[in-house]
């Protein structure tokens, strides 16, 4: 781990960083990081791939524009929605467009959509339902459609469900496990890696599980929020921790920065 004043030259000064993103996801992460100074590790420990049952998916797409609300769970759920069916920008004309964050916000425009509504902060289930577009006031009887990936997590229908709305599950990917040799990758580059950015608890547990806890229990970690923190936490990962304002390229490598000084900070401090 650099330590001393040369460490200071640029933000991520020769630290080593594993970057557990998607491939797809990752390069402009990577790119960020490595102009501020850091070594790269890229070893993705999920993919995106297609739904079990891309039929009935299409079939749901095709009739969006019923939706009074149509939110996006994430950036890939966009993205995904646009292979399954190239006209769905068209059919979300006459509903009410949300989502959970900036990237996936960004992948929206990007598509000609144009997003009523979004948390002001935070890219969570919880911060979406939190505004008042998604009190219960706001959603009762209404019919909203939730475009996401299969699994994951069901505070935002559960809620949303309590509230009275009348809901509608598009599952346009599904993620698959990978990163089975991380554990020899490690081995190989042991003392190389400080800090790894992860961005859901599912990548997270992965980390655990193919990376072995006593490999992986000591870097510094960057984690999309602070529900993540605390499963890391009681997985025996322990830390530094550092989690972003918001999910995206910027904000993950502002996280790292701040981790990052932290160490300097401590280090410093411990040859006092």
């Amino acid at each position: 781990m650099p330590e001393g004043d040369g460490a200071r030259e640029s933000p991520l000064n020769g630290f080593g960083i594993l970057v557990t993103r998607p491939l797809h996801q990752s390069e402009g992460l990577q790119r960020i990081l490595q102009r501020m100074g850091a070594r790269v590790f890229a070893q993705p420990l999920l993919r995106i791939a297609a739904p079990l049952d891309p039929n009935t998916a299409q079939c749901a797409l095709a009739n969006i524009g019923d939706s009074d609300v149509v939110i996006f769970t994430s950036a890939n759920a966009v993205r995904a929605a646009v292979l399954m069916s190239p006209e769905v920008a068209s059919q979300l004309r006459k509903a009410l467009v949300a989502c959970l964050g900036i990237a996936t916000a960004k992948a929206l425009q990007g598509i000609g959509v144009n997003v009523a509504f979004m948390p002001d902060t935070g890219s969570t289930s919880e911060a979406l339902l939190a505004i008042d577009e998604m009190s219960a006031a706001a959603v009762y009887g209404r019919r909203i459609t939730i475009i996401k990936g299969e699994g994951g997590r069901s505070v935002l229908a559960d809620t949303l469900d309590a509230r009275g709305a009348h809901l509608q599950f598009v599952n346009v990917y599904r993620r698959e496990p990978v990163g089975e040799a991380l554990a020899a990758f490690l081995d190989d580059n042991a003392g190389a890696i400080d800090l790894a950015i992860v961005t859901s608890g599912e990548s997270l547990s992965r980390l655990h599980e193919v990376g072995g806890l006593e490999r992986v229990k000591r870097l510094g970690l960057v984690l999309p929020s602070d529900r993540v923190l605390e499963q890391a936490v009681a997985l025996g990962f322990c830390g530094p921790f550092s989690v972003p304002q918001q999910v995206n390229d910027s904000e993950l490598a502002r996280a790292a920065a701040r981790l990052v000084a932290g160490i300097h900070t401590a280090n410093e401090a411990a040859h006092d």
